[in-house]
């Protein structure tokens, strides 16, 4: 009689670590923790002066990590097709074979479910519905757009705007100019960073097939002009807080340093569009900049 072959004890608990970190990196961990930062500043800004319950301060947190990693996850489940075609994305959890296209769809909505449950539960239902908005706009409306459109850009940089938003609206339960501030604000971040990040992976976003670039076709010449153009419409609306913090002046003069930086920054790629290190450093200012001017306005409150 033939015996089942058991791995030994050791072999067993390997392969299950192996598996929690491939779902772990079908979250984008990296990009989940600064989008979820995002959305604890707004929870702060709202919620200054204010004493928030534990419970709420916790659902809100599990609840849009949940919703940011849902998307992340149906995102690389749809395309991890075109993903496998790119040197910086082929060794996702999908196209590396450690997880199948089908486990990423049921992690992916199990996480989407729980999160949203969790907000519409422990926070409020606008904050829910912004989570479900965020995850359907995000992979069944920006996912597919990719291949076929570069207006996706548009379309991805929505959800992406959302969660600061959302912290705000956990706070005080309602919408306001405060928290569309946030929003804008956010929106008009994406487009530099998204377009440095096109320009620095130009060639494998074509191999893919993936329309990144503002519009087809565009120059690294036009796309560092209105990377440019962006940023300082940013820097526009970061100063526009001012009237909404205690030390109006305080976050006047940091926002503008901060702004500086990542003009400068978009400077230097409008001045030498074909390089790596002008797209390059406006991507590193670019996520340095939207934490540490968050940071200065809670500061500033």
């Amino acid at each position: 009689m033939k015996t089942a072959l058991r791995l030994p004890s050791a072999s067993r608990k390997g392969l299950a670590m192996q598996k929690l970190r491939a779902y772990w990196l079908l979250s984008k961990p990296r990009v989940t923790i600064l989008v979820w930062l995002t959305t604890l500043a707004g929870l702060i800004i709202g919620g200054w002066g204010q004493t928030l319950s534990a419970g709420l301060i916790a659902a809100t947190l599990i609840g849009s990590w949940l919703v940011i990693a849902s998307a992340n996850a149906l995102n690389q489940a749809y395309e991890w097709r075109w993903d496998a075609l790119m040197t910086r994305t082929a060794q996702r959890p999908i196209p590396s074979g450690r997880i199948t296209p089908q486990e990423g769809w049921l992690v992916g909505t199990l996480w989407g479910v729980l999160g949203t449950l969790t907000l519409a539960l422990g926070v409020n239902l606008p904050v829910a519905l912004l989570g479900a908005v965020s995850i359907l706009l995000y992979a069944f409306v920006y996912t597919p757009l990719k291949p076929r459109t570069h207006f996706s850009t548009v379309v991805g940089a929505v959800p992406g705007a959302i969660p600061p938003m959302a912290g705000w609206v956990a706070a005080q339960g309602e919408f306001s100019v405060e928290a569309w501030l946030l929003f804008a604000l956010q929106f008009v971040w994406q487009f530099p960073h998204f377009w440095a990040i096109a320009s620095l992976y130009r060639e494998e976003y074509a191999k893919a097939g993936f329309c990144m670039l503002p519009y087809a076709d565009a120059t690294a010449e036009a796309t560092a002009r209105l990377a440019f153009g962006y940023t300082l419409a940013m820097v526009g609306i970061s100063l526009m807080f001012a009237p909404f913090t205690t030390y109006s002046w305080l976050y006047l003069l940091g926002a503008l340093m901060l702004g500086l930086w990542a003009v400068r920054a978009a400077w230097r790629f409008l001045k030498t569009p074909n390089t790596l290190e002008g797209a390059r450093g406006v991507l590193i200012g670019s996520v340095l900049y939207l934490p540490l001017l968050l940071v200065w306005m809670i500061i500033s409150l």
